[in-house]
């Protein structure tokens, strides 16, 4: 014969397991409902993606590139007098060469002083 005490603990371990699983279960269609969320965000993101690199390929067209540098960056020939040849010593960083340093300093005012004269 099954005693009380029995009966009442499997009566509580019933219900006890009974609210587990009932807690179990809407904590797995919360995340259920998460991970659905979660994949039609992806796929909204994966078509704006798309959406975003045909802009860009037509953003970046060699023909609006040229067309936005001609309004907008207007630059001038350059002119012979601007031309220098190249020493490379000026720009070696060696302490006994006070001089080309002192060279390349002049070098970059007379660049900078005809450019204020063209303008």
């Amino acid at each position: 014969m099954v005693s009380k005490k029995f009966t009442v603990f499997f009566s509580f371990f019933i219900c006890l397991s009974g609210s587990v699983l009932f807690g179990l279960k809407y904590s797995v269609m919360s995340i259920e409902d998460r991970i659905h969320y979660a994949k039609k965000a992806l796929e909204t993101e994966k078509k704006n993606q798309h959406i975003l690199r045909a802009e860009w390929k037509a953003l970046t067209t060699p023909d609006r590139i040229q067309k936005l540098t001609l309004k907008y960056l207007p630059m001038k020939q350059i002119e012979p007098k601007q031309l220098k040849e190249y020493d490379s010593s000026l720009f070696h960083n060696n302490s006994k060469n006070i001089q080309h340093k002192k060279r390349l300093s002049k070098l970059i005012s007379e660049i900078l002083s005809h450019e204020d004269e063209d303008d």
